[in-house]
């Protein structure tokens, strides 16, 4: 199917009744749900990336209270940081995605990933499994999400989330923000920026690449950048509403909340070069350097000052 077409059919889902679901039932039959296993795997591998990018700024997942911005379907992350000794994690999403099944197959999928959350953990790996047992004994999901001592807020907005000041150690997101419209991560920063402890970090995992490309082989993931922004509309959804900002706005939005930010990883997807000297951008992208309009990810992190 072309991308375009699913752009409009997700435009039509978001306005009728019942859309979201069945945009939701539509992902496991043909979209990327439809390999259970396989995307589970993926947020696995994107939990470790994450715990990398911990460890080499000092940052101890045990004990620590964590906050995630944007839920999702499966709360891989989460989970991972329960088992790796986290105090609590409070999640929060504008749409409420979590279902009881596929949360308790979640639980069954990270068995065989134990060794590596152990490790990655610096946990003995029958403490981890253990954990991951006591959970699969809860009896429905309200229950498992106690006793893994996440706090799920949905529908929610992560601008206002009531948390206490200064009680969090760590806000994180996992391919999130660049579907977030830039007032908005203005402020999810500020939120953060209030509910973190002096010293406390932002983490977050950016795929600002036209997530189109997933779908559509014949496309590159810099399609998007072509549009103006009249035109880019048109194709545009709030299902999977893609808001094309660049690296360098993400960490910009960041600073401008009052992080400093620590770390900053970019990354270019294979034949995104190679596409963009064959496209034409859209005039709003000509400030940025060839490298800043080429990185199809940006992870960073943000440090809230001691003072």
């Amino acid at each position: 199917m072309d991308w375009r077409v699913k752009g409009l059919l997700q435009k039509a889902f978001s306005m009728a009744p019942g859309g979201v679901k069945l945009n939701t039932r539509l992902q496991h039959v043909f979209g990327n749900l439809r390999d259970f296993d396989g995307h589970i795997a993926v947020k696995i591998s994107d939990w470790a990336t994450t715990m990398s990018y911990l460890s080499d700024v000092g940052f101890r997942v045990s004990g620590a209270r964590l906050m995630e911005i944007g839920t999702g379907w499966h709360p891989v992350l989460p989970l991972c940081f329960f088992l790796a000794g986290a105090r609590s994690i409070a999640t929060f999403d504008i749409v409420r995605l979590l279902g009881e099944t596929e949360t308790f197959r979640l639980l069954g999928s990270l068995e065989i990933h134990i060794p590596r959350i152990a490790e990655l953990a610096g946990e003995n790996a029958a403490t981890v499994h253990a954990r991951l047992m006591e959970l699969r004994r809860s009896r429905n999901l309200d229950e498992l999400l106690g006793n893994s001592r996440i706090d799920y807020f949905a529908p929610a907005d992560g601008r206002a989330t009531g948390l206490t000041p200064a009680s969090i150690d760590l806000v994180y997101s996992n391919s999130v923000l660049e579907h977030v419209p830039r007032e908005v991560i203005c402020g999810l920063m500020e939120e953060s920026f209030r509910v973190l402890k002096p010293g406390g970090l932002v983490l977050h995992n950016v795929g600002c690449n036209d997530h189109y490309a997933f779908f559509d082989k014949s496309i590159s993931f810099v399609n998007f950048l072509q549009y103006k922004e009249s035109e880019w509309r048109l194709w545009n959804n709030p299902i999977q509403y893609q808001n094309r900002l660049r690296a360098p706005e993400f960490v910009d939005l960041a600073t401008q909340a009052g992080f400093e930010v620590i770390s900053k990883k970019t990354h270019v997807r294979p034949g995104t070069l190679e596409a963009l000297a064959h496209l034409r951008i859209a005039p709003q992208f000509n400030s940025f350097s060839r490298d800043e309009v080429a990185a199809t990810t940006v992870d960073f992190i943000g440090r809230k000052p001691l003072r």
